[in-house]
């Protein structure tokens, strides 16, 4: 991997490296972007999105506490783990690069192109997409490592099937 060095004009001898990250106007398509291991409308950490975006966890939240990020999922939703991470959908992310480059792409898009590539169902009608993810969810369980409470797992299965 290749470095910057920053050399002090105070300290000459001192010599500063860090890892090149992706800037914010340089981040990637949505379709460009894969989430490994989880479906479209799962729930990732921060850290899944910054690596699947490659960029640094420290810019990304810089990013978010200027909002410019999507919005996390509510944390009261999630068991407490160390460091406290946020948690995004799949879809929302992907939906937020996509409005960034002014593509169409929206929650119902990305859960029926899941839906065909993970499970082979070709569905059209919006209703029946909502239904589907939300049947495949419950028979599953969370992907991806995530662990909800009991609520937040009851309030995360209702927000699959509202509008």
């Amino acid at each position: 991997m290749m470095r910057c060095e920053l050399r002090s004009t105070a300290a000459p001898n001192v010599i500063i490296t860090r890892k090149p990250t992706t800037p914010f106007r340089a981040l990637p398509a949505a379709s460009e972007v894969t989430f490994p291991g989880v479906f479209a409308w799962s729930a990732v950490t921060s850290a899944s999105v910054t690596t699947a975006l490659g960029v640094d966890p420290g810019a990304w939240n810089v990013w978010r506490n200027r909002r410019l990020t999507p919005a996390p999922l509510p944390p009261a939703w999630f068991r407490r783990t160390c460091g406290r991470p946020n948690y995004y959908l799949v879809s929302d992310v992907l939906m937020w690069l996509a409005t960034r480059r002014e593509e169409e792409f929206d929650t119902i898009t990305a859960w029926r192109l899941g839906l065909l590539r993970d499970f082979g169902q070709d569905v059209s009608d919006p209703n029946e997409v909502r239904k589907l993810v939300r049947v495949f969810t419950q028979a599953g369980g969370p992907a991806g490592g995530v662990s909800f409470t009991p609520h937040g797992w009851t309030a995360y299965l209702d927000s699959l099937a509202a509008d």
